[in-house]
C-alpha cells in the first residue's frame, strides 16, 4: 500500500497494544489490517509515514500494564526505547493547543463517556488535522457526529 509523502496518523493505546499484541498476552484488543500496516511501516524505517503517539498512551500501557518487573522491562525495551528512537515517530506531550482542543470535547452523550486519555488523543488529532489510528468505538462514535478528525482508521 502505498501512503501520502510525509503523511501524518495520531496512534492510540489500542492501536499500540494490537500492533504489540505478542507482548501484551490476553488482550484481545485490535484494529484492521490496514492499521496495522501503516504502523509497521513507520516502525520498520518507512519514513515518509510519521506518527504521533500522545504521551498519555504511555502513562495508560504504565498504570494498566505495569503488572510485574518482567513485563514492566519488556514493554520500555521492545516497545517505548524502539520507539523513542525513531526520528519518524513523534511522542507528543500535552501541550497548549492541544489542552485548548481538549477543552472543545463536548457534548458527549452520557453512555459513551472519554476518559482524559481518550480526550488528549483525540484532542491531539484535533490538533494536527490528522487521521486517528484507534478501534474505539466511542472515538469512532463521537467523530462520525462532529467530525473534528478527517477521519479514524479502525
Amino acid at each position: 500500500m502505498n501512503y501520502s509523502v510525509d503523511y501524518k496518523y495520531v496512534v492510540d493505546t489500542n492501536a499500540l497494544i494490537s500492533y504489540f499484541s505478542d507482548i501484551f498476552e490476553g488482550c484481545d484488543i485490535s484494529v484492521s489490517k490496514e492499521s496495522l500496516e501503516i504502523i509497521d511501516q513507520a516502525i520498520n524505517n518507512n519514513n515518509e509515514i510519521k506518527l504521533i503517539i500522545p504521551s498519555c498512551v504511555f502513562l495508560e500501557i504504565f498504570i494498566k500494564w505495569f503488572k510485574n518487573e518482567e513485563i514492566a522491562n519488556k514493554i520500555i525495551s521492545e516497545i517505548y526505547y524502539r520507539i523513542k528512537q525513531k526520528e519518524n515517530i513523534e511522542i507528543q506531550p500535552l501541550d497548549k493547543e492541544i489542552l485548548e482542543n481538549y477543552i472543545l470535547i463536548k457534548d458527549i452523550e452520557e453512555e459513551y463517556k472519554f476518559d482524559g486519555h481518550d480526550k488528549q488523543v483525540f484532542a491531539s488529532a484535533m490538533t494536527m488535522q490528522c487521521p486517528l489510528i484507534s478501534s474505539d468505538l466511542n472515538l469512532i462514535r463521537y467523530n462520525q457526529r462532529k467530525k473534528l478528525v478527517p477521519s479514524i482508521l479502525k
